[in-house]
Formats: structure tokens, C-alpha cells, sequence
């Protein structure tokens, strides 16, 4: 949906703000340090309950305050989302209702974000890939949730009765309903995957021309086997190591490049490229299928692409259904002559401010 306005209080270095966004395209200008990631991570906040860069709260939460508190009132929509976060505990509000649950929040506000250590997609290892998989699958699979919550429940159940070497009939237990969310989860993030290899293809002409890239999920166990049938057949290996060795939770995605390995056979730079495309992607596929608006963070592309790789990519964006909030040094270093509007903000010592 976008946000309409922005409150914080007491977030990082962000000492009180009062912002109203461009319903398209945001630029955040200010020196290094000034607090420019700080408004960027308060927006994820807002969608996930947690920062992209810390995990202490206590880093969050401002040196001279006991907690921090962050308001928004959704584009398009009466909706509006309240957090306050103290050291030990969270509130989150829904138009004042208290939530528990933070697909909520995701639901309400999609968010993605592209960081100086996003080329972690490519480089590290399938955690973070199984995530880019399951962002778009929650966004445009509704009931994909309620699965994995589902296979996740017999998941544990399974390797609690693996760990006390219970039984083959007993650890069984838990094999039919693994096995049948499994197979739904599998179903949904390959028709996921597939259409995004579609648009990959179609983008990577413009940002990867004269390269072939390719990706291939893999679902977690062997393909010439099904899965009830690998769990019966791997039962004493597991016991072996108190743990359901392979499923859907250890997932992953193939990514080459002309046939080699995206980890290995191209540069960082290349690499934050691809993560830039891939990300584009699941914003160009969130865009067809759903009427809400998603929300694009990206915190110093000036750093991160080189000119010619800005410029087209800051025209592909231009031309999704998104709003984008967009760090650099100064405003001159962004290209944003495709947009139809646009506000800039400036940061300076936790203090920001609109740019006339």
C-alpha cells in the first residue's frame, strides 16, 4: 500500500520525525553516519518487527531513551500501524487493536531492501535464498503460510522424537503430515520460482547482456525420489543425527551464470548487480499480481552500481508499481528524470527534513 506518513521517535540516531512520503519516489540525502540507513530500517521495521542490520534491540532504541516508537498511516487505506519497542518487550497496533502475529505486519506493508551486504543472496549460503523464495510466495500464495506454519509443527515434533531415538513407528509418526505440507510448499515456491525465471530472462538482456542466467530450485531431498519415501529410507540417519536431515527447510536455489556458479564465478559488484535483478523481479511479479503497493529500500545505490547499471535500473523501477525510498550522499548522484514525482529529505544529525 505505501505510506502515506512516517512518526519516529527515539529509533537509532533518529531523534523525532515527522515525514510524508512521495507516494513513488524518495531520495534521502545527508553525510555518512547522519542517519539516512536509520529511516530506511525503520520502515522494515515497520513490516518485519525487526532491523535489516541489528538484532539487539538495545541498538536500536536511541542511548538517551528507554524505548523507541514508530507510527505510520498506510497509502490508500484507513490503516495505521503503531510499534513501541522497550528493551523487554513490544507492542504493535493495528488502527489501535493489538497484534501478536508479524505476517500481520508483512501482509499490511510488503517491504523489500537492497544493502551493502545483500550480495549475501549470492554469496552465502541457502538461508538467505530460501527467504527470497518465501517473501514472494507469502506475498502472492496466501495460504503458503499456514503450511510451513504446519510443516514446521511436525518438523519439530519429528526430530524431538528423533533425538530421544523413539521408535521408527513412533519418529513415523509425523511423516504424513511433513510429507503433505511439503509437497504443497514445494508446488508453491517451484510455480514461484518459474515465473520468475521468466522475468529474470526478459530483464537480464537490459542488465546482463551477452550472459545467460539461470535459476533452479531445489527443493531439498532428491529429485528421483519422493519424499515419504526418503524419510522412510533415511530414518536411521537421522536418528544418527537427532534431525530430519532434508525437506523443504533445507531448500535452496541454483544460481549460474553462464553455466558456473553465481557464487564463485563473478565479481562482488556483478554479484550485487544480480541481486539487484533478482529483487526487481519479485517487485515486477509482486506488481502484476497484487493491487497493493510494494515498498523498495534501497540504501546507497550511488555506492553500490556504477553509473550506467543506476541509470537503467533506476528507469525499471520507474515504471513498477512501488515506492521506493533511495539513500546517496547527495541528490545529484541519482537519476531520476523517469519518475513522475518525487520528494527529497535530507538527514542531518537525526533531524530530517523535506527539500523544497
Amino acid at each position: 500500500m505505501g505510506l502515506k506518513s512516517l512518526e519516529i521517535l527515539a529509533f537509532r540516531n533518529l531523534k523525532q520525525v515527522n515525514l510524508k512520503p512521495d507516494k513513488e519516489l524518495n531520495v534521502i540525502t545527508g553525510c555518512n553516519a547522519a542517519g539516512k540507513t536509520s529511516l530506511l530500517e525503520s520502515i522494515f521495521y515497520l513490516s518485519f518487527g525487526r532491523s535489516f542490520r541489528y538484532s539487539q534491540t538495545k541498538d536500536l532504541i536511541s542511548y538517551d531513551n528507554d524505548f523507541f516508537r514508530l507510527i505510520s498511516e498506510l497509502d490508500s487505506s484507513d490503516t495505521r500501524i503503531g510499534i513501541e519497542r522497550r528493551l523487554k518487550d513490544q507492542t504493535i497496533r493495528v488502527n489501535r487493536q493489538a497484534i501478536n502475529r508479524l505476517s500481520q505486519l508483512s501482509t499490511l506493508l510488503p517491504v523489500l531492501v537492497l544493502h551493502p551486504d545483500s550480495h549475501q543472496l549470492i554469496s552465502s549460503g541457502p538461508d538467505n535464498r530460501r527467504q527470497y523464495m518465501d517473501w514472494g510466495v507469502f506475498h502472492v500464495e496466501h495460504y503458503f503460510i499456514n503450511s510451513w506454519k504446519k510443516y514446521k509443527k511436525a518438523l519439530s515434533q519429528r526430530n524431538a522424537a528423533l533425538r530421544l531415538r523413539q521408535s521408527d513407528k513412533l519418529c513415523a509418526l509425523w511423516d504424513i503430515e511433513l510429507v503433505e505440507h511439503a509437497l504443497q510448499i514445494e508446488k508453491l515456491r517451484n510455480n514461484y520460482i518459474n515465473q520468475i525465471i521468466k522475468i529474470v530472462s526478459e530483464l537480464s538482456d537490459e542488465l546482463f547482456p551477452g550472459h545467460t542466467i539461470k535459476l533452479v530450485h531445489k527443493r531439498g531431498w532428491p529429485e528421483d525420489i519422493g519424499f515419504a519415501d526418503y524419510l522412510y529410507n533415511n530414518i536411521d540417519k537421522d536418528k544418527e543425527k537427532g534431525f530430519t536431515q532434508s525437506g523443504p527447510h533445507r531448500a535452496d536455489i541454483k544460481i549460474t551464470v553462464d553455466g558456473k556458479s553465481a557464487q564463485s564465478s563473478i565479481s562482488r559488484g556483478q554479484q550485487k548487480k544480480l541481486v539487484s535483478l533478482l529483487k526487481i523481479a519479485q517487485l515486477s511479479l509482486f506488481s502484476e499480481l497484487s493491487d497493493k503497493k510494494c515498498i523498495l529500500l534501497f540504501d546507497d545505490l550511488p555506492a553500490e552500481l556504477d553509473h550506467d547499471n543506476q541509470i537503467k535500473i533506476m528507469n525499471i523501477l520507474s515504471k513498477l508499481n512501488i515506492q521506493l525510498f533511495i539513500t546517496a550522499i547527495t541528490d545529484d548522484l541519482i537519476d531520476y528524470k523517469t519518475w513522475k514525482s518525487y520528494k527529497v529529505f535530507h538527514v542531518e544529525h537525526g533531524v530530517v527534513t523535506e527539500k523544497a
